[in-house]
Formats: C-alpha cells, structure tokens, sequence
C-alpha cells in the first residue's frame, strides 16, 4: 500500500471511531497528519539517502573487486615474465658454461701440443749438441741402462739436403709418436697407452722425450694396477735420467706404488728423500702430505 494515503487512512479511521467530533479535536487530528506526513517523507528522505549510499558502496566494492582483479592479473603476468626471463638466463648460463668449457678443452689440447712441440725441440737440439764429431770429444751425457743403437757413421760429411731429410723426419717421427701415446693417455685408454709408451721408449731409448715416456709408461701402468711394470718403468726414469724433473715424480709415484703393495717403509724412505733432494719443491710438498696421510710423518 503507498504510504501518501497513511494520513488519509488514519483521518477517516479517527472519524470513524470518534463519531460526530468537535472541531478542537479536527484541529489536533489535521496537526497530527502533518506531523505524520512530515516524519514520513524525512523516513524517506532518509530511505533514500541510505540507499544512494549503499549503490556508492557497492560501486566502490565493484570497483575494488576491479582493481584486485587486475592486480591479480598484473601479478601473474610478472611472475610469467619472471620465470620466462629465469628461464632464459639458465639457458644463457648453461651456453656459457659449455661454450667455457669446450675453451678451456681446447685451451689444454693447444698447451699439452706445444709441449710435445718443445719436448721435440729439445730432442732436436740434444741430438744435434750430442752428435759425434771427428777429432773432437763426445759430450758427456746421463745415457740409459738400455743400449743406445749405434751410430753408423761419426765422420764429418758435406750437409746436403739427401742428409739432413731423415735427421728431420726422425725427429718429427720421434715427436708424432709421442703425441699419439700421450694423447691416449689423456683419454683414460691405459692398456693402448702402455703399449704405445713401451714401442716409444724401444725405438727411442736416450732422447729428451725419454723420461717423460717412461714417466707415463709408469702412470699407464699404476692406473691399470700392474705394479711391477710400473715400478719397472718409473725406476727407469730415477736411475737412467737423474738430471730431469721427472725424477722427483717417479719419486713420488713409487711411494705410492709401495703403499699399495703394503711396503710402507719403503713408501717413507722414498718421499723422505723427494722432501731431502728437492727442498721446497711441489713434489717435496706433495711427498709431506703423503707422509702425514699414510701415517707416517
């Protein structure tokens, strides 16, 4: 029912039950619609103050569930972003890393090549110092235990290009063999690298590359575990080449040697003399730590 007629209703239900009033009592009926009528329209008033401010609030709510929305948006498209760009750093990384790597490889090759290069300078250069010369004395040299081949001819002769040919294909000859072998080693292959050092050190028994072969005739072996060829090998290099730094290493490999046949007083008295003939040295340092490692420092 439309509240306009409540004062209507409440007049007709006052006459109503008042029968013939007076007309002091009309009056105060007439104030009491007024006043009724205005109490109405300020509850409307108020009716509709409360409800514009109840759609301003739920305009401010709808604009709030907006903006979380979005926030919420925005957010996961940042952490997509984020991970994307993580993502792409790792793969970034890991290119790096390789590209870090495959250097470094190729860096070592290039130094261990240039070191055979030099090993087979040296051996040029030996053989040409130690060359016997008619009329004058052989240079004394630390010469191998195994006999060294003879050379044919000790006469000088005119230098011709004929001569000098299978002087530099020897060495050039001496220095690929070494290369292959080595480079044997350096891939973990043992028992080919054993075999390739042992026809090394047959064909050329007294060169500057001498030592280091049997060196690593030593190693092949060791990492094999065949022990007695190894010490074999590596007391080649302390007996036959006392005045080349791979004396002090077969040193220390024979130390090990002997702690792995259960010979540790031979292992001491070994890295004793490494930390006695060569002061100060890596290996003497090396020869220490194995010392107090194996208990008996």
């Amino acid at each position: 029912m439309n509240r306009t007629f409540l004062p209507l209703i409440l007049l007709g239900t006052s006459l109503a039950i008042g029968g013939c009033a007076t007309e002091p009592n009309l009056t105060d009926l007439q104030k009491q619609v007024q006043t009724l009528s205005l109490q109405q329209e300020a509850t409307q008033q108020q009716e509709k103050q409360a409800r514009d401010r109840l759609a301003a609030i739920e305009s401010q709510l709808d604009e709030h569930d907006f903006l979380v929305g979005e926030l919420i948006k925005t957010e996961e498209e940042s952490n997509l972003d984020t991970r994307h760009l993580l993502e792409k750093l790792e793969r970034t990384s890991a290119m790096l890393r390789e590209q870090i790597e495959q250097t470094r490889i190729s860096t070592q090759r290039r130094d261990q090549d240039l070191s055979i290069r030099v090993k087979a300078i040296e051996a040029r250069i030996d053989n040409m110092v130690h060359r016997p010369q008619s009329g004058s004395s052989q240079i004394s040299v630390p010469v191998p235990s195994k006999p060294v081949p003879e050379i044919q001819d000790a006469s000088p002769t005119p230098p011709t290009q004929t001569q000098s040919s299978p002087e530099k294909s020897g060495v050039e000859n001496e220095a690929s063999a070494f290369r292959s072998a080595y480079k044997i080693y350096l891939k973990g292959n043992y028992d080919r690298a054993s075999a390739e050092f042992q026809r090394f050190v047959k064909h050329y028994p007294s060169t500057a590359l001498t030592p280091q072969a049997f060196y690593y005739l030593g190693q092949s072996y060791y990492e094999q575990k065949h022990y007695d060829p190894a010490q074999q090998a590596l007391q080649h290099v302390v007996r036959d080449f006392p005045n080349t730094k791979y004396r002090s290493q077969a040193l220390v490999m024979l130390g090990q040697i002997m702690i792995e046949t259960q010979q540790r007083s031979k292992a001491q008295e070994l890295w004793k003399q490494i930390i006695q003939d060569y002061p100060g040295s890596p290996d003497a340092n090396h020869a220490k730590d194995q010392l107090k490692k194996a208990g008996l420092s």
